[in-house]
């Protein structure tokens, strides 16, 4: 008896040291292919920002919001479809049906565990895992997202679209908001893709997030896994689907940027006509 248990036990043992050295290779991977891509959308966003004009400066309630325009270079970049308007004082709206917008804010700012806080402020930053949204609306008046950090309404949640709002007006912490756009697709296939989002509403959060579960989701994973449905790949790696992911994704492309310079102080770029 003595014997077979030792033995249950030293198997015990090594299986768990199996999964520890699979879950620190998997983290292992997962930090350095996310260094690897940090480096590429640093390089994609510089250049989106060097194609930038300078237009105007706002007032966004008492912070300095200096405006360019980045002129199409691009034969699949759509300027027709709305964008952003910065007349929009209320509002200002990120662009139309389908478009991603996604930001390195820290999703644990709130917490009260400095570690946990600090660790995940740097995970955000360093591969755009803070939060994201798809639109639902041609004018970006509605998103839909899957939250999982807040005391009540986590899940799949359509809500009006406050990016804008909440992170510039009321001069919140988010470093980046970037706005992307699927490349090449009709409005059939935009009305196909936001239905079928719509019908999530009310779905549970995946807080096991490298995992897939059929029913739970996160946040880039419900917009990756219905822009999939499509046969629009947005998961770059094929692993984890993270902002960096969506940004250097070859079936997107950079429509908007809104970068805090320093505190009160942001700058916006995007995509024009002109």
């Amino acid at each position: 008896m003595r014997y077979k248990l030792y033995k249950f036990k030293i198997i015990t043992i090594r299986v768990l040291i199996c999964i520890l050295f699979v879950l620190f290779l998997w983290a292992l991977f997962f930090v350095v292919n996310g260094v690897i891509e940090m480096r590429v959308v640093k390089n994609m966003l510089a250049d989106f920002k060097e194609r930038g004009e300078y237009s105007k400066t706002i007032d966004i309630n008492g912070q300095h919001v200096d405006i360019y325009t980045v002129p199409k270079k691009y034969e699949y970049e759509d300027v027709q479809t709305f964008i952003f308007d910065d007349s929009l004082v209320s509002k200002y709206y990120i662009g139309s049906k389908t478009d991603i917008i996604l930001t390195n804010r820290n999703p644990l700012r709130m917490s009260q565990t400095a570690i946990v806080r600090d660790s995940a402020d740097i995970l955000a930053r360093s591969f755009f895992i803070g939060h994201a949204t798809i639109n639902l609306e041609d004018d970006g008046s509605r998103v839909i997202e899957c939250v999982g950090n807040e005391n009540e309404n986590n899940g799949v949640r359509i809500m009006e679209q406050e990016w804008v709002y909440t992170e510039v007006r009321n001069g919140g912490d988010a470093q980046i908001i970037v706005g992307l756009r699927v490349k090449n697709i009709d409005d059939d296939i935009k009305n196909k893709i936001c239905s079928e989002l719509i019908e999530l509403d009310g779905k549970e959060y995946n807080y096991l997030l490298p995992f897939y579960i059929k029913n739970k989701y996160y946040c880039t994973d419900l917009i990756s896994r219905a822009l999939i449905k499509e046969d629009i790949n947005v998961n770059y790696d094929y692993f984890y689907t993270t902002g960096n992911d969506i940004i250097i994704s070859n079936n997107t492309y950079l429509i908007f940027i809104c970068e805090r310079i320093e505190e009160g102080y942001f700058n916006i770029y995007y995509l024009s006509e002109e």
